[in-house]
């Protein structure tokens, strides 16, 4: 179970983190165009991408996470 929720958590972080940086990217063409930015998620099939390059990295992420709890030894 805590391994799930390791990748669930690191998950949801990057994926918000990707958002922001979407979002910065999108803000600063905004400005050369001359428009105010604003947050706005991006289209489906981007919005997807984003979130398979997250999910793939989470789940290594936790799979690291967990090899190095159960390979090294607890400090007392």
């Amino acid at each position: 179970m805590g391994r799930y929720l390791v990748t669930g958590i690191t998950f949801g972080v990057f994926m918000a983190e990707a958002l922001i940086h979407y979002n910065m990217g999108r803000a600063k063409e905004d400005r050369k165009m001359g428009r105010e930015p604003h947050f706005e998620f991006p289209p489906p099939k981007e919005l997807a991408k984003i979130a398979v390059i997250t999910g793939t990295f989470s789940i290594l992420s936790g799979v690291l996470i967990n090899s190095l709890e159960k390979y090294t030894p607890p400090k007392v």
